[in-house]
């Protein structure tokens, strides 16, 4: 019972500081599914196949409300990648291509509320994501690709729709990455994310 009424006091504390102010603060934990798209197969004259890579985020937001509109930066750890493995596997020539990386991403987005109530809130966000890559694992049997092919940072937009219910804020985006592989190289890649994420405001 102690703990119950103490979690309950913390709950509501925490929606009086975050009620209070205009600036939001807080943390978020999300799933994300990523998919590959290449140009391998119009070099190699060869179908193939692309395969979602499922993985996770997890990082923090501040937001600044003004009435319907708000702007929302995030900082957070990512996991992104793909799998592009050939259409037949008869083919002994071929291996799929693994692209598994970390990331640090920073999106800018500006929101609008659709519906504004003073406990639940229906918005609408959108703007571009920069990406610094941490960290790779690129597994690959075309010779013209190797870890270093990777660019160090780039960038992408993201659209998505959240809700806020009091302290608690969630939401479901789609993003789309520039090409993710060095510009001296023939090949290209961008990826596809699509992510779900939970939210806690601190304040």
């Amino acid at each position: 019972m102690k703990r119950i009424i103490l979690i309950t006091g913390l709950l509501v504390f925490t929606y009086a500081l975050y009620s209070q102010s205009n600036v939001n603060l807080g943390i978020k934990y999300g799933q994300n599914s990523s998919v590959m798209i290449t140009n391998i197969e119009q070099l190699l004259e060869y179908p193939f196949n692309e395969e979602q890579y499922d993985s996770y985020h997890v990082g923090a937001f501040a937001r600044l409300n003004l009435k319907r509109f708000s702007l929302q930066p995030e900082i957070y750890f990512n996991n992104k990648g793909g799998i592009v493995a050939p259409a037949s596997s008869t083919s002994s020539s071929l291996s799929p291509v693994s692209f598994k990386y970390q990331t640090v991403d920073v999106p800018v987005l500006a929101g609008f509320s659709v519906i504004n109530r003073k406990h639940f809130k229906f918005r609408l966000t959108g703007g571009p994501v920069f990406s610094y890559i941490t960290a790779n694992n690129f597994f690959s049997d075309i010779s013209a690709l190797d870890k270093e092919s990777f660019q160090s940072q780039y960038m992408g937009m993201q659209f998505g729709a959240g809700i806020d219910i009091l302290f608690l804020t969630l939401d479901a985006r789609f993003e789309q990455s520039a090409n993710i592989i060095n510009s001296s190289s023939e090949y290209e890649a961008k990826n596809r994310v699509f992510l779900i994420s939970a939210g806690i405001k601190l304040f």
